[in-house]
């Protein structure tokens, strides 16, 4: 029989070698005894016919399979000629006779594992395989698919699978030994996994919201999935010099890196510059692998051998790098790098939403708050409700454990009276808590007088980090001590001051922990304490009145009616901001009234000169300030209507820069325009478009260092032009960038505020040019590097007949005519500092005035004296200005005089208001001298004519 005839007999659970003419069957000279090995495999494999007719195990020479009988040498030609890994495990202790294939994947053992005991060459695997082998051995085959296989190879650990076949050998009927077949399908198996293990990471990510959650889930999944001792996420440094981790998944092989910190360039330049460059790095043994070698001391400060490090790039900055780490070495593949990579590309993206989603959460809860708040202020005019309003809406914003507020002690009523009169100190009492009892507080004594002084004194918000730090306060976290019970670690205080600038209170929030309160919780919680002060004038006014209502019963009914009506008002947030505005611009009209009339009176006094100007500079501020605050308001909720035109752009830009002049001249600015030979006409309101680049500008200016460089380059192409204005100032760094055209953001700012500003200009930028149907961006190469603010708007043909274009105005260039006589002018304001600085000013530019404190006195005077303007002002104690502009316009008598409404409501509607009720011009507090002497003068002018006219028609009668 042939040597593959003799093979299929000798191979197979049934296979049977009797009638061998190689004489394999003949009996053997007496029965063998199972060798040690073969002990300890099921009895049944092993059971001899008859002890005088059981052949002996056969024992080959392995490297001589030429001296084997036909059958085994068939089997020997067949292993080494086939390209699978193939191997005999024959004889009492099962060595091994193998091919080339099967060389490769014991690596270095190999040669030294011809001949030897399978368990001997393949430890690792031999307590998995022996049932297997076994089950063999006792005459049945077995086969196991896509088996894994944790298997060593030139000193490092590999996990492969294999589809596994095994055979019985038999001679002389008996089992000789195992016949293997292996065909490995790890890349199979792998992208299997992957695919599995994807589905499975979706299912696991559902739902989790949280980053923290998400890594640490995808690290523990990543890690049984690839049989890795260690997997996790270490965040790296803006400026790249240090990796930290937070938290990570282990198997319990290695210990956690959780909480630990180690410098970044320790683990090898050459690495650390291929993961800077998004590439993933593989090392199989840090010891072996010439980027690592040199550093080994930083590995195995970590107790890592070998390790897969994928990175995550965001906005261009290595931001994180996903972890393996094995503390021996190990042969990764491609598929566990790919399917790591996966991961962290995945993750980034889950994580990435999760932090978006969460930002936008945590905006529409402070959003809730903020507005809450706000209708809680404006609905009650009691100091208690107030002051537990005020302290549970400022806890829950800023997350601290507790908050309190103290009133200042000179405040309204006796302590007493108070439902925590607990007294910290002789200036400053508890009024309100949120989040702690007061049996906690009531320990607090003057050792806290130091700590709450900027509340006394009303400074600017004091934020700790860390008060255990502070020895200033040593005494306050001692043992025993007030704060050492309540356990305060961090806090934020922020004094509550009125308008006038009074002391009314202050809150003072605290938490266990450090570093609990950001700036960002420090703008949010003193924008509160400004509404705070505002409801709290309120109620103190409203409690002063309530205390002389015997006396004044009259003018009590007149204040219970305005606060009704205020409180009526003020539940929306848009007329709280017409109303705080209007408190604003009042003050500010004398202010200006006066500073103009010392630049007036001393004009030759230097000093008094720049002090004026001072003052004057700071007023306009303010206004510009109040009047962003009530846009962006009108703008965000969709009241701003457009007066849409065709509009050259170049037009637009040059109005921009007239406005933005002052600023410009004053910090000294160079600035270059490039502008096309031809019009840009775009579709737009070109008062909200100047505007639009007049804040850009400005922006560019208020944070560009004196003697820097503005430049402005307009250019038009595909149907759209844009406007890109570059400076070289202070810049911006890259986590601002995306977030410069939010509500109330800002870069940067020194403790003195020296740039000013809300915050409000570029979002008021955003939403004007958003009308548009155009995009606003910014970009800054860092700070110190300046930055670039690029506006695109689609363009349309050339200028036509729009029905809606405003047609310039008839009579640009008013006839300007000489009175023979002053100009009359009566102001009618119940501000009487407001209204006296003003006549004071007009007297000094030669006009004859007068002033009423009230309508009605104001009307009698103006029926006497027929002034030639009228300027009024609205909020009036008895009748408002509306009225007193119908009533006057209902006089005959009174025709030619020109009322002007003079007043600190300055929206459009209440411009539109004015106008139906007959004023002729509106004017915002402060006033603006200009456009007041544009408005005298074309007064002047109408009443010269009239007297002209009044004189010729008397000339031609007396003829």
């Amino acid at each position: 029989m042939s040597n593959l005839s003799g093979f299929m007999r000798m191979v197979g659970g049934s296979a049977t070698l009797s009638g061998d003419p190689t004489g394999l069957d003949a009996p053997a000279p007496a029965a063998a005894a199972p060798s040690a090995l073969f002990a300890s495999a099921p009895a049944a494999a092993f059971t001899s016919r008859t002890a005088s007719t059981e052949p002996a195990p056969f024992e080959p020479v392995l490297f001589e399979p030429a001296t084997w009988p036909d059958g085994l040498r068939a089997i020997a030609d067949l292993i080494q000629a086939s390209r699978f890994p193939m191997f005999l495990a024959i004889g009492r202790e099962l060595r091994l006779f193998y091919n080339d294939a099967y060389s490769d994947l014991l690596g270095d053992k190999h040669p030294a594992a011809h001949g030897a005991p399978y368990a001997s060459v393949r430890p690792e695997l031999w307590d998995r395989m022996r049932p297997y082998f076994h089950e063999v051995l006792a005459g049945e085959s077995a086969q196991l698919q896509h088996a894994l296989m944790e298997f060593e190879r030139n000193g490092k650990r590999e996990r492969r699978f294999f589809c596994v076949s095994l055979s019985p050998v038999r001679h002389a009927g008996q089992v000789a030994g195992v016949y293997c077949v292996l065909t490995e399908t790890t890349s199979d198996v792998l992208s299997d996994y992957r695919h599995a293990f994807h589905q499975k990471l979706d299912e696991a990510l559902d739902g989790l919201y949280d980053a923290a959650h998400i890594m640490r889930a995808t690290s523990a999944m990543t890690g049984q999935t690839l049989g890795v001792a260690r997997v996790g996420y270490g965040e790296i440094d803006a400026p790249g010099h240090t990796i930290s981790i937070d938290c990570d998944w282990t198997s319990g092989g290695m210990a956690s890196l959780a909480g630990c910190s180690h410098p970044f360039d320790a683990f090898g330049p050459a690495i650390m510059a291929k993961l800077r460059q998004g590439r993933s790095v593989r090392i199989d043994d840090v010891d072996g692998d010439e980027r690592s070698a040199p550093h080994a001391a930083a590995y195995d400060a970590i107790g890592v051998r070998a390790l897969v490090m994928v990175p995550i790039i965001e906005e261009g900055r290595l931001c994180a790098v996903f972890y393996l780490h094995e503390p021996m070495a190990r042969h990764w593949t491609e598929q566990e790098v790919a399917l790591a990579e996966d991961v962290a590309r995945h993750t980034r993206e889950v994580a990435r939403r999760s932090r978006v989603e969460e930002n936008l959460r945590d905006e529409s809860r402070i959003l809730e708050t903020v507005n809450r708040a706000g209708r809680a202020l404006a609905s009650t005019l009691d100091l208690d409700t107030l002051a537990q309003s005020i302290t549970d809406a400022g806890t829950e914003l800023s997350g601290a454990r507790f908050g309190a507020f103290f009133c200042h002690a000179g405040g309204r009523g006796d302590p007493r009276r108070d439902p925590l009169h607990a007294a910290t100190h002789a200036q400053m009492r508890l009024h309100a808590l949120s989040g702690a009892s007061r049996e906690q507080f009531e320990q607090l004594g003057p050792a806290t007088t130091d700590l709450l002084r900027p509340l006394i004194e009303g400074g600017a918000p004091v934020r700790s980090d860390d008060i255990t730090l502070d020895p200033h306060h040593a005494a306050l976290v001692a043992d025993g001590a007030p704060l050492a019970q309540l356990r305060v670690r961090s806090y934020l205080m922020v004094p509550v001051v009125s308008q006038s600038g009074k002391v009314l209170g202050g809150l003072f929030l605290g938490h266990p922990a450090s570093a609990m309160f950001t700036e960002r919780t420090e703008r949010i919680v003193a924008g509160l304490a400004a509404q705070a002060a505002l409801a709290m004038d309120n109620a103190h006014l409203y409690d002063i009145a309530q205390t002389s209502a015997l006396e004044r019963d009259a003018l009590l009914q007149s204040e219970r009616l305005a606060r009704v009506q205020a409180e009526r008002l003020s539940h929306t947030k848009d007329e709280f901001l017409a109303m705080l505005a209007h408190e604003l611009r009042n003050p500010l009209a004398p202010i200006s009234s006066s500073a103009s009339l010392l630049s007036l009176q001393f004009a030759n006094e230097p000093r008094i000169c720049q002090t004026s100007s001072i003052i004057s500079r700071q007023v306009k501020h303010m206004s510009r300030l109040i009047d962003d605050l009530l846009d962006v308001s009108r703008v965000t909720r969709g009241l701003v209507k457009l007066k849409l035109a065709t509009v050259d752009f170049r037009d637009v830009v040059s109005g921009a820069l007239d406005q933005t002049r002052p600023l410009v001249l004053e910090k000294s600015h160079h600035v270059t325009v490039q502008l096309p030979d031809t019009p840009v006409y775009v579709r737009g309101d070109q008062t909200r478009l100047v505007q639009s680049v007049a804040n850009i500008v400005g922006n560019a200016a208020k944070y560009t260092p004196k003697a820097g460089t503005l430049a402005l380059r307009l250019v038009c192409g595909d149907g759209r032009m844009m406007l890109e204005v570059r400076d070289n100032g202070s810049g911006m760094p890259p986590e601002l960038v995306p977030n410069v055209f939010d509500l109330f953001t800002q870069g940067a700012r020194t403790l003195a505020r020296s740039q000013g500003g809300l915050g409000l200009g570029l979002t008021l930028v955003k939403r004007l040019i958003d009308l548009h149907d155009g995009e606003v961006t910014a970009h800054s190469d860092g700070v110190g590097c300046g930055s670039t603010f690029t506006l695109c708007l689609p363009c349309v043909g050339a200028r036509g007949d729009n029905h809606d274009d405003e047609a310039p105005p008839s009579g640009a260039d008013p006839v300007r005519a000489v009175l023979g006589r002053q100009l009359r002018v009566l102001i009618v304001d119940d501000n009487t500092d407001a209204a006296d600085s003003l006549a004071t000013l007009l007297q000094v530019q030669g006009h004859a005035t007068a002033v009423e404190y009230d309508a009605v006195s104001a009307l009698r005077r103006a029926r006497s004296e027929h002034p030639d303007v009228m300027l009024i002002d609205i909020g009036l104690p008895d009748i408002d200005g509306y009225q007193l502009a119908s009533s006057l316009r209902a006089l005959p008598e009174m025709a030619a005089t020109v009322p002007v409404a003079v007043t600190g409501y300055g929206q459009a509607k209440d411009r539109e208001r004015a106008l139906e009720a007959g004023f002729v011009h509106h004017l915002v507090k402060p006033v603006d001298m200009t456009a007041l002497v544009r408005i005298l003068e074309s007064s002047a002018a109408l009443a010269a004519q009239a007297e002209a006219a009044a004189t010729s028609v008397a000339s031609a009668a007396s003829a």
